[in-house]
């Protein structure tokens, strides 16, 4: 009797300890260092207390990345209207804001639109680079505030602003040569090489294969610019999450590696602590340099579009 009631006590241990160890394995399953740049319809404000914003979808899409750029572009308009408001009135600025506003618009058509498309051309175009530029900074920039996240971090939103980009581009094209069809002419190099028939017929080949290559790199430059936002900012959030989850690796009994000594928490958390804090002042840079660049590389591709370099 005493040999039975022991031996059903090993198997309930052992089926208790198979139940918990499956139950840590499905929770480290759902550890995912991209949880949190991802697009959902939650707005996690303190997960250990359980105080959340959810059921934020519309049809089963998530609404999350739309409310904030919604946000964004919201501050971004009011902020451009309010200036044109002031600038129409004649006064001179005064104020920190219509003096920091001010100062963005003319770094955009000093330091982007001039040098990318052209002394002549660039102002029509100015006020397109300097929204996107702040549209796309506010963006970066939310995701660094606490509970929120970047909409850049997802390829739905940098997609869609190339494709944007992508019309105003080819469209400042077919304007500046007068149609489509003398726009897709402008993409066919002139090539002319005197000699025989083998010469002519490389010349052929060379034209043939010079403006099919043109013209994928219309579109190539349009996947470049929607990746490269995506990636830096998707990247940069990733690494501040996995840097601040090696505390979890020392201490957390779900995630806890091998028999690690209670004295390395004390040694990681603080170094933790330390380097994503300090990431995270180099991502407040980041956050105005990727919207830079995408905006330079657009201006840069909208002067290709009105002067081909052939």
């Amino acid at each position: 009797m005493t040999r039975d009631g022991s031996s059903t006590h090993t198997e309930l241990w052992q089926t208790v300890r198979e139940g918990s160890q499956s139950h840590m394995a499905a929770e480290r399953a759902k550890f995912n260092p991209f949880e949190h740049v991802a697009d959902g319809d939650t707005f996690h404000i303190f997960e250990t207390a359980g105080i959340e914003i959810s059921g934020l979808s519309l049809n089963g899409v998530p609404l999350k990345f739309m409310i904030l750029m919604a946000v964004c572009a919201g501050l971004v308009a009011a902020a451009m209207i309010w200036l044109g408001r002031k600038m129409r009135s004649g006064e001179p600025p005064h104020g920190k804001l219509w003096n920091l506003l001010e100062s963005v618009l003319f770094f955009v058509r000093d330091r982007i639109a001039r040098p990318g498309i052209g002394e002549k051309d660039a102002d029509p175009y100015v006020p397109y680079l300097t929204t996107l530029f702040l549209f796309i900074f506010a963006m970066n920039f939310i995701g660094l505030l606490p509970f929120l996240a970047s909409p850049t971090a997802s390829i739905m939103v940098t997609g869609a602003l190339a494709l944007v980009s992508f019309v105003v581009i080819h469209a400042a094209g077919i304007r500046e040569h007068g149609g489509v069809v003398p726009y897709l002419k402008s993409f066919i190099p002139h090539i002319h090489l005197e000699g025989g028939a083998a010469l002519q017929a490389f010349a052929v080949v060379l034209v043939v294969g010079i403006a099919a290559l043109e013209y994928a790199t219309a579109f190539i430059r349009v996947a470049v610019l929607a990746i490269r936002l995506l990636a830096n900012m998707l990247a940069g959030h990733t690494v501040l999450f996995v840097i601040l989850f090696f505390i979890a690796f020392v201490d957390h009994p779900l995630y806890k590696i091998g028999n690690t000594p209670e004295w390395l928490f004390w040694i990681v958390m603080p170094l933790s602590v330390g380097l994503t804090v300090a990431l995270s002042l180099l991502e407040w840079f980041i956050a105005g340099l990727q919207a830079f660049i995408f905006t330079f590389l657009t201006a840069v591709f909208i002067g290709l579009a009105k002067h081909p370099p052939h």
